[in-house]
């Protein structure tokens, strides 16, 4: 008895997609590409002064003399002599240089709000944080906020986030809930 036509051909194409799944598994899987690199360098925004204002990437260990280089201050006017150009940034940082007039003019290092440095993956720490930046973290409003800013005035820097514990109104279940942004 003679096959149909096709029937060959039938199976072929059924087999096609068992071939292809399995196959997948036989080669190597996708990855990010060679040149990739996760999370180096540090990111620093750039105000007032700078061509180019906004938040801009450095390699590590870059310091404010490289990038008041790499990121083409306007040097229409000259900085202080005891600008501290050799100084090492920590990601995070905001610089600016705010003119007045033609005289020398003064670096100003702050660092970028909480709610910035939160959205960008950069870990926070309770002693480089203002009353508005407590306010950009679940859970606290003004009242709270001020009451954080106030123990640190009185009783000194946090060091750790365990010790915001002696502000009224934050215990153990409300540390839990800040350490992913800590």
């Amino acid at each position: 008895m003679r096959q149909p036509r096709g029937t060959f051909l039938l199976l072929c194409l059924s087999f096609l997609p068992l071939s292809f799944h399995l196959g997948r598994g036989a080669l190597p899987q996708e990855g990010p590409p060679p040149f990739f690199r996760e999370k180096q360098g540090i990111v620093i925004g750039l105000g007032e002064g700078f061509a180019r204002p906004g938040l801009h990437q450095f390699s590590d260990g870059s310091t404010f003399g490289t990038v008041m280089k790499m990121a083409l201050l306007d040097s229409a006017f000259p900085l202080l002599d005891d600008s501290p150009l050799d100084s090492p940034l920590l990601t995070g940082s905001h610089l600016s240089v705010p003119r007045r007039g033609m005289e020398a003019a003064e670096i100003e290092r702050k660092w970028l709000p909480a709610g910035q440095r939160i959205a960008l993956g950069i870990a926070l720490h309770p002693d480089r944080m203002e009353r508005l930046d407590w306010e950009s973290l679940p859970g606290i409003g003004p009242k709270l906020a001020q009451s954080i800013e106030e123990d640190r005035q009185k009783n000194g820097d946090f060091v750790a986030l365990e010790s915001l514990t002696r502000v009224k109104g934050i215990g153990p279940k409300r540390i839990d809930a800040f350490r992913p942004f800590f």
